[in-house]
């Protein structure tokens, strides 16, 4: 039988999107690393997966012996400003709340996969009967709330690296998510749960996307990651080491120091055509160069 934990009960609640709750581990971690055994941590989350044989969390229900907290990370609106990343944003709330420093070990996201889920044939094999190395690419979107976040010219990448990286496409299919099929991949694109994902991303070589929750799940593994971000969003908020980010941020009035946070294409004042000017600026070239020269300075092996 288990030794029940000691320590203050909080059970912890945010059903924000899979890359806001990912960032939560980042927070839950430290705090058990700077206060260890003064906490016992439990979760009511929208990916409860992605905690999955996370050592810091311990099954609990609502009730009068926990401490109910919605977790927030406010100081989204002045990273801009002030340069901090969404690594420090769960940390900082959760400092306030309980009247305690936490300190900041590392800006990595915390995942935790299991011997046996290691030892699973990786699902590109498994499913499409490839055996190689490969890059996920996310083409697609949120069109509920970020489509201002879409890159047009994808395809274009691919194009552009066809016979030097194999892409695997990946993606929702559900009526909120947008994954137009790229051409010249293989395929995975509804095919995915959460944990599928995330055990997809530990044995990638890299991933291509824009600013979404692969990016975030990319620096967990500390994999090359290239991200299509423009200007919507301030990169001192989102960049990770390790990652290629081609930002727009500073070159255009609307985002001339934080980002602009439009969502939509109507919210958008500067337009190119049918295509956002800071999405317009960024070469599919750039992306595809940025791909290589992960190879050209030796990080990976082809």
């Amino acid at each position: 039988m288990s030794k029940e934990k000691k320590g203050k009960r909080l059970l912890l609640q945010n059903d924000l999107s899979p890359g806001d709750v990912l960032m939560l581990t980042v927070a839950i971690r430290d705090l058990h690393l700077t206060f260890p055994e003064q906490f016992v941590t439990g979760l009511e989350t929208s990916c409860d997966w992605l905690f999955e044989n996370n050592p810091y969390i311990t099954p609990m229900v609502k009730g009068e012996e926990n401490v109910y907290i919605r977790c927030e990370y406010p100081s989204i609106h002045r990273s801009g400003w002030r340069g901090t990343h969404f690594c420090e944003g769960f940390v900082r709330f959760l400092s306030r709340k309980l009247k305690r420093k936490i300190h900041l070990t590392s800006m990595l996201p915390d995942l935790h996969l299991s011997a046996e889920e290691k030892s699973w044939t990786n699902q590109v094999e498994e499913q499409l009967g490839y055996k190689g190395k490969f890059w996920l690419i996310n083409a697609g979107v949120k069109m509920m709330d970020y489509s201002l976040k879409r890159y047009h010219r994808y395809q274009e990448v691919v194009d552009a690296l066809k016979g030097e990286v194999q892409f695997v496409q990946i993606g929702a299919t559900d009526a909120q998510h947008d994954h137009p099929p790229l051409e010249n991949v293989l395929s995975l694109v509804g095919k995915t749960d959460g944990r599928q994902l995330v055990r997809l991303m530990s044995v990638a070589e890299g991933c291509v996307t824009g600013v979404s929750f692969p990016m975030h799940l990319a620096a967990a593994f500390q994999k090359p990651c290239v991200v299509v971000a423009g200007g919507r969003e301030p990169i001192r908020w989102e960049m990770y080491p390790n990652h290629a980010y081609h930002a727009t941020n500073g070159m255009l009035a609307c985002c001339a120091y934080d980002g602009c946070w439009k969502n939509k294409p109507p919210d958008c004042e500067n337009m190119a055509g049918n295509v956002p000017r800071c999405m317009a600026m960024i070469a599919p070239e750039a992306i595809a160069q940025s791909v290589r020269n992960y190879y050209l300075g030796g990080l990976l092996c082809h």
